[in-house]
């Protein structure tokens, strides 16, 4: 709870400074068109520009945050998985690069690689997750470089290369100052997390190296078993632990073990509090997917799809596994053909541009379980 305030804190006060400062800015650009008699419409240009930049800037940093990670893990010894910038998304596929769509809630990218093997149980891990920092203060470095440059002989120029400095620079520190923003960590809340803990290093590890195989195309059913086992011990308020279990959550879906998927749900729902959010939001798609697929209650359905999950739902609607929950409730809750005949459409086609190809086949398998519960129920009536 003391760091969810102080994120807030954090929060409130960088948006603040970051208005400040880009308020400042803009009042000289008018200031100093005044000075010069502009016509309203060069001000009033000169503004759009500003903000055309302001946007530019931030979707600038965005994409050299991701390319940072990208470097620093090669430079780690880590090799290529995929690159997302909002939902396009680029991923090895049979030794070439292709172009997919994914978008993962509160994140505006995402560089996943496969790390190197651990040596002596140890492996890279703080220039990966920091990597896009690093080059966020780089190019804000060499853009103030440019602002001071240019200040005399080009003050426009030289105050869109500060708004980009000032972008960067904010930037670097939102995902190095270790934070959870909106259910997610960020960089350095994973760093400092790696450095405290040799089970969480090892987790983490296993987290990527389980999302290279699936964005590969295995199923999780067919990696090793023992990545997903859980010791009695484990931390599951460790973030990266948690993880591990969610995956293992995944894996018993995958081999089609419902009622030990539910436990472990139910469980980490109630006794994993540091869960990171998307995670939980997760489970409590497929405990409505299972309880629709076994029981059916009805009061119970209600109670597990309600606002926040229809909105997280909706949220992640290009999901495949999403399609697959709306598919089964049109057809085996509200019994409605059309919506059905909707869902099942958007999967197939979610399923063409889907990245994590080693969930498409598991995925499918469970669209065919759907049918054939709704046959079962039609020979009964």
């Amino acid at each position: 709870m003391k760091k969810k305030v102080l994120g807030i804190i954090f929060s409130l006060v960088a948006g603040a400074a970051f208005g400040y400062l880009c308020g400042g800015i803009m009042v000289s650009v008018i200031k100093r068109n005044i000075a010069q008699q502009s016509s309203a419409g060069e001000t009033i240009f000169l503004c759009g520009v500003f903000f055309v930049c302001l946007i530019a800037g931030f979707i600038f940093h965005i994409i050299l945050h991701e390319i940072g990670h990208l470097l620093f893990g090669k430079l780690s010894g880590y090799d290529f998985v995929s690159f997302r910038i909002f939902n396009l998304m680029f991923i090895k596929e049979n030794g070439k690069v292709v172009r997919k769509k994914f978008n993962i809630v509160g994140t505006g990218g995402q560089c996943l690689m496969s790390p190197p093997e651990p040596v002596n149980g140890e492996f890279p891990y703080i220039l990966y997750n920091l990597g896009g920092s690093f080059m966020n203060f780089i190019l804000s470095g060499i853009c103030y470089i440019f602002y001071r440059l240019l200040s005399e002989s080009n003050p426009f120029c030289a105050t869109m290369f500060a708004l980009f400095a000032v972008i960067g620079l904010l930037s670097g520190l939102f995902n190095i100052i270790p934070l959870k923003i909106g259910g997610i960590a960020n960089d350095g809340f994973n760093a400092l997390t790696l450095g405290k803990r040799e089970k969480a290093r090892h987790a983490f590890w296993l987290q990527l190296c389980i999302s290279a195989l699936i964005t590969e195309g295995t199923r999780l059913r067919d990696m090793p078993a023992e990545w997903f086992d859980m010791p009695e011990d484990s931390d599951l308020n460790d973030v990266m632990i948690a993880s591990i279990a969610v995956f293992r959550f995944s894996y018993l879906i995958d081999r089609h073990e419902f009622t030990a998927a539910r436990k472990l749900a139910e469980h980490l729902l109630i006794t994993a509090d540091k869960m990171l959010e998307v995670h939980k939001n997760e489970m409590r798609c497929e405990l409505l997917f299972l309880e629709i697929i076994n029981e059916c209650r009805k009061e119970e359905i209600n109670c597990l799809y309600n606002r926040q999950l229809k909105n997280y739902i909706n949220a992640t609607r290009t999901y495949v596994s999403r399609q697959r929950l709306l598919y089964a409730y049109a057809r085996l809750v509200s019994h409605d053909a059309i919506e059905a005949e909707k869902a099942l459409k958007q999967f197939n086609k979610s399923c063409n541009t889907y990245p994590q190809i080693g969930e498409i086949v598991g995925e499918r398998e469970l669209i065919d379980l759907i049918d054939s519960i709704a046959v079962k129920e039609f020979d009964l009536l």
